[in-house]
């Protein structure tokens, strides 16, 4: 049977460091304010902006939404931006993605300010990640999966890391971070063909393609048994009652040694990510 790693424990690691660094900004005059720029009302980003209230509202820490109507032109989205990333109160600027159609990210990702850049949606700290560096801001839900191993006091020099999934969000930064912390890494994805036998020998698997039951237990049946399994999956339930991630877990849990659920894994860790992005952008402003 494995040991659940419940993210609540791990986000109640990070809210301690943050309220002391909030408490030596404000004893400085200086405060951290999240923007949530959207265009559009999308239920799909519904559950992420609840558990982002929830986590900046239990800090003190300052919020604001900006919801633009459905149809604006480029324009008028690029100027709404614009503002938010001159406004010397934000220390933090969230976009919901996807734009709606015909909407682009472009411009918002090439002149962000990469101090404000609180979730690696800008061009600089996309490159800066891809190349290894850990002087920027990556993705929150990437994070949070290092966050994860650093709680358990996870050593990835010499382990075999699997991360299926390879979205620009998740998946394909995990990797850089991941390399960049002398693990060996393979990628799969919904369309790799042998991910059975590619998990066989791996340390640790990180599910991140949005893919319900992706993995199962009779996938393991090779694999190692501390093998520590960290679900980032977010799917709606079939029965439409709630969320659940990308692994089986009934199936899964009595093969591995560690494991995260969806819900009460990755998501809570993620927006106090988001919380300490927005913190550390009020800590290089004051400099």
């Amino acid at each position: 049977m494995a040991a659940v790693v419940k993210g609540a424990d791990v986000a109640l690691k990070l809210k301690e460091d943050i309220a002391c660094r909030l408490e030596k900004l404000r004893a400085d005059g200086r405060d951290a304010k999240l923007a949530i720029l959207s265009a559009g009302d999308d239920p799909a980003n519904a559950s992420y902006e609840r558990g982002i209230i929830k986590v900046f509202t239990s800090l003190g820490i300052a919020h604001e939404k900006v919801v633009l109507e459905e149809g604006i032109t480029q324009q008028e989205f690029d100027e709404a931006f614009t503002k938010l990333n001159e406004d010397a109160s934000v220390t933090g600027i969230l976009v919901f993605r996807p734009l709606p159609k015909p909407l682009s990210i472009e411009f918002a990702a090439k002149t962000i300010n990469p101090d404000k850049d609180i979730d690696c949606m800008g061009y600089i700290n996309q490159a800066l990640t891809a190349m290894g560096s850990r002087e920027c801001y990556y993705p929150c839900t990437a994070e949070a999966v290092l966050k994860f191993l650093e709680y358990e006091n996870y050593d990835l020099a010499y382990k075999n890391v699997v991360v299926i999934g390879r979205s620009t969000v998740v998946g394909r930064p995990l990797v850089s971070m991941l390399i960049s912390r002398n693990a060996t890494v393979t990628c799969c994805h919904t369309k790799t063909a042998d991910i059975t036998d590619r998990i066989s020998n791996a340390d640790v698997i990180v599910t991140a393609a949005g893919s319900t039951g992706l993995l199962k237990g009779e996938m393991l049946k090779n694999a190692k048994e501390d093998c520590f399994c960290i679900d980032v999956g977010i799917n709606m339930r079939k029965d439409g009652q709630g969320i659940c991630g990308d692994i089986d877990f009934e199936s899964v849990e009595p093969l591995v040694g560690r494991i995260t659920t969806v819900p009460g894994g990755v998501g809570s860790v993620t927006s106090t990510l988001l919380a300490e992005h927005v913190v550390r952008g009020a800590e290089i402003m004051r400099r």
